[in-house]
C-alpha cells in the first residue's frame, strides 16, 4: 500500500467539521493535519523512555553554550526518580532539571495541578524558576476529576537538532521499569514496582507539532488564571519549518484531547475542545481487517449502564468496545493486555467495568459465526501483578498509536491527552514493534513464530490459558462490599466533559 493510501486509511480527516466525535483541531491551533518525512523509534518501558530524555538533557548541559538549547516537558508531575536506574551513578530527574536551568538551558515544565499532585509540583516549579528555568502548575481542567495527563518531552540540542518523545510514562517512581518486570530489581526504586509502558521517539517535521502543542498551552491568554506560579514569560519565536528537516520515512499525526471546561480557569478554546484521539481510535478499529492489539491501563466500556447495551446509536457507536465487537464479527482478532489489580480494593470500580467489556467481547467471539478470536490478558511476574500502564493501539501491522490516553471516557473527553498516530510506507515499524512486544510478553527466544499475526494470537491464548509464563487470562474477583457504583463511576471515576451525544 502506498503512503498516500495508508494516510487516507488510518489518519483522521482533520478538516471534516461534521463528523462525530469531532475530528477538527481546536480553534486557532497551528498543528498540521499530519507530517511526512519523520524518523520514529519505539521505546519500550520506562527505563528506555526516561533514560533517553535524561541523556539528551545531560548532553545539552555539557555543550559549549547551553543557552542555545531547549528542553520542554509536559507531564502530570515529576518525582526525583533516577532515569538511568538506582544502581547507576547519576542525578535524579529533578536535580538534573534544576542543574540544566542553572547552566542556561531554556527549560520549560508544565505539570498538572490536580488533587494529590499540585502542591508538590508548585513547590518544585518555584525552585525551577529561581534557578532560571520556567515551571508552572496547570490548573485549567474540568472539575474535581479533571487534570492534565499529557506526557511528552522535546529537546533542541546545540547542533539545532530537535527530538520529541510522546509516551505513557511520567517521570514517576511507579513508571520506571525494564522489560524483565521483575518483582525484585535493584535498579528500580523501592517506591516502584513491575510496570509496562511504551513511547515513540520522533525526529523530523512532526516534532514541530509537538513544540506547537506545548507552546499553545503555555502561551494561551488564559494562563494567568490557570497556572501557579502564573506564567509571565511567553515562549518567543516562530520555530520555522526549516528547523525541522525530514529525517525518515514515517508519517505522523499528533492527536489530542481537550475537554469542554466552564469557569475562569480554562483554555481560550474550552468552549469547543478537541477530540482527535477519540476519533482516531474509532477510525482505526472500524477499518481493522486482520487484528487489533491493545495495551491499556483501563479498557473500559463507556458509562454505567453501559452504552453497549443501549439502542441510542450515537452513544453506542462511538464506544470503543462496541466497535471492537463489530470488528470481531468481521473476523478480526482482538488481543488486549491490561492490569489485573484484583488485590487493590479501591480498583474494583475499574475492574467491574473492564469485566463488562470483556464479557461483551468474549460472547461475540464465541457465539458469532466467523468471528475473530478475543483474548484479554494480565501480566504476572514472579507472583507480582505488573501494572500495564502502556496506552497503545496497533492494527494490521499498518498503524500504531501511542501516548497518554487510556481507553475510557475520562481520557477521551475529560483530561488533556496527547497521542501520536504513525504509518510506515516501508511496512516495518508497526510489524517490528508488534513482534518486539509479543516476543517480550510471550517470553520467546525468537519472534519468528509470530510473523503471522493470527498464529501469534493463538499463542497469546494458549500461553495465558495454560499459565505457561507471565501472561494470564483476565479474571476479576467481585469485592465483598459494593459501594454505590453508578454515581461514583460516572461522576468521579470515568466522567465525560465532551460534546453532546444526545439523550
Amino acid at each position: 500500500m502506498s503512503l498516500q493510501e495508508l494516510k487516507e486509511k488510518w489518519f483522521v480527516n482533520i478538516i471534516d467539521q461534521d463528523a462525530f466525535p469531532p475530528q477538527a483541531r481546536y480553534p486557532g491551533s497551528k498543528i498540521k493535519p499530519h507530517t511526512d518525512g519523520n524518523l520514529v523509534e519505539p521505546l519500550i518501558d520506562g527505563a528506555a523512555i526516561m533514560g533517553d530524555f535524561y541523556r539528551r538533557l545531560e548532553t545539552m548541559i555539557q555543550c559549549d553554550d547551553p543557552s542555545e538549547t531547549i528542553a520542554m516537558l509536559a507531564a502530570m508531575g515529576i518525582d526525583p526518580v533516577k532515569p538511568l536506574g538506582e544502581d547507576v551513578l547519576g542525578e535524579d530527574i529533578k536535580t538534573k532539571f534544576l542543574e540544566a536551568a542553572e547552566k542556561g538551558v531554556n527549560v520549560y515544565m508544565l505539570v498538572s495541578g490536580q488533587p494529590g499532585l499540585g502542591v508538590f509540583s508548585e513547590s518544585f516549579s518555584k525552585k525551577l524558576n529561581e534557578k532560571g528555568g520556567h515551571g508552572a502548575v496547570d490548573n485549567r481542567f474540568a472539575g474535581f476529576a479533571g487534570g492534565h495527563h499529557q506526557k511528552f518531552n522535546i529537546t533542541r540540542d546545540f547542533d539545532g537538532e530537535w527530538t520529541g518523545i510522546a509516551s505513557s510514562a511520567d517521570f514517576f517512581f511507579a513508571r520506571w521499569d525494564t522489560p524483565s518486570h521483575s518483582p525484585e530489581n535493584p535498579a528500580r526504586s523501592k517506591k516502584g514496582g513491575p510496570t509496562h509502558d511504551t513511547g515513540l521517539k520522533v525526529k523530523g517535521p512532526g516534532v514541530r507539532d509537538l513544540v506547537l502543542s506545548f507552546i499553545e498551552r503555555w502561551n494561551d491568554p488564559s494562563s494567568a488564571f490557570g497556572t501557579s506560579p502564573a506564567i509571565t514569560d511567553k515562549i518567543e519565536g516562530d520555530f520555522p519549518e526549516e528547523e525541522f528537516p525530514e529525517a525518515g520515512p514515517h508519517s505522523v499525526q499528533v492527536l489530542r484531547t481537550y475537554p469542554i471546561i466552564d469557569g475562569k480557569k480554562k483554555y481560550s478554546w474550552s468552549d469547543v475542545g478537541e477530540y482527535t484521539i477519540w476519533a482516531a481510535y474509532l477510525n482505526a478499529v472500524k477499518k481493522a481487517q486482520r487484528y487489533i492489539y491493545v495495551e491499556d491501563q483501563y479498557f473500559y466500556t463507556f458509562h454505567d449502564p453501559p452504552f453497549i447495551e443501549t439502542s441510542t446509536s450515537r452513544k453506542r457507536d462511538t464506544d470503543y468496545v462496541y466497535q471492537m465487537g463489530e470488528a470481531l464479527k468481521r473476523g478480526v482478532d482482538v488481543v488486549a493486555l491490561c492490569p489485573g489489580r484484583n488485590n487493590v480494593f479501591w480498583k474494583h470500580y475499574e475492574i467491574r467495568q473492564r469485566r463488562i467489556a470483556a464479557q461483551y467481547l468474549r460472547e461475540i467471539s464465541e457465539s458469532h459465526p466467523g468471528a475473530g478470536k478475543f483474548v484479554i490478558c494480565t501480566m504476572n511476574t514472579g507472583g507480582s501483578d505488573a501494572v500495564i500502564h502502556s496506552k497503545l493501539l496497533m492494527v494490521d501491522d499498518e498503524f500504531v498509536m501511542i501516548g497518554s490516553a487510556n481507553m475510557c471516557q475520562r481520557s477521551i473527553a475529560n483530561l488533556t491527552e496527547l497521542n501520536l498516530g504513525v504509518v510506515d510506507p516501508e511496512g516495518k515499524l508497526v510489524r517490528d514493534l508488534r513482534l518486539a512486544l509479543w516476543q517480550e510478553h510471550l517470553e520467546l527466544d525468537s519472534p519468528d513464530s509470530l510473523l503471522d499475526s493470527s498464529l501469534g494470537v493463538e499463542q497469546w491464548h494458549d500461553n495465558a490459558a495454560e499459565g505457561k509464563g507471565r501472561l494470564h487470562l483476565f479474571k476479576s474477583v467481585r469485592p465483598k462490599i459494593e459501594f454505590p457504583y453508578r454515581f461514583l463511576f460516572n461522576k468521579l471515576v470515568d466522567p465525560y466533559n465532551g460534546p453532546s451525544r444526545g439523550s
